[in-house]
């Protein structure tokens, strides 16, 4: 299945705080996923980054993000 977003090396921190340290992940197009974890871990944070390539929302410290053009 051909990823519909593929996210790689995605780092992220608030100064000391790290939320995320390299990760990577795909998702297909029709794909159900699911963000479960503690209060205050970077959930919002990551869908922010996710949608920060269609508007100003604060952008990754590195990553390589590939969406759909359109």
């Amino acid at each position: 299945m051909t990823p519909y977003l593929q996210v790689e090396n995605l780092t992220k921190s608030f100064g000391d705080l790290v939320l995320f340290n390299g990760i990577s992940f795909g998702i297909a197009e029709g794909q159900r996923i699911g963000l479960i974890a503690k209060n205050g871990s970077g959930k919002t944070t990551l869908l922010n980054i996710l949608a920060w390539k269609y508007s100003n929302l604060p952008i990754p410290d590195s990553s390589q993000l590939k969406l759909p053009k359109g």
